[in-house]
């Protein structure tokens, strides 16, 4: 929990420190949720380029998956 989530519990009934404390799970969980949709979002545009655009930029149609979870191409420093 942020400290501005723990000063905000501090200060409420138990009612309210239960409202504040679902708000911080709640607001935790929808990163990774969020994560999971772009890298979907991101491997179906990928498998719909042409061989010739992914040579283009530098990833090979089998690197797609590893490409969209890691954000980058093994063994480079470079983003994709």
């Amino acid at each position: 929990m942020t400290i501005l989530g723990q000063e905000f519990v501090a200060n409420r009934s138990a009612l309210g420190r239960f409202f504040a404390t679902a708000i911080e799970i709640c607001r935790s969980g929808i990163s990774p949720l969020a994560r999971i949709v772009r890298i979907r979002r991101d491997r179906a545009r990928l498998d719909e380029l042409p061989d010739y655009l992914l040579r283009d930029i530098g990833i090979g149609r089998a690197e797609i998956r590893a490409v969209t979870r890691l954000g980058r191409k093994e063994g480079h420093g470079e983003r994709i």
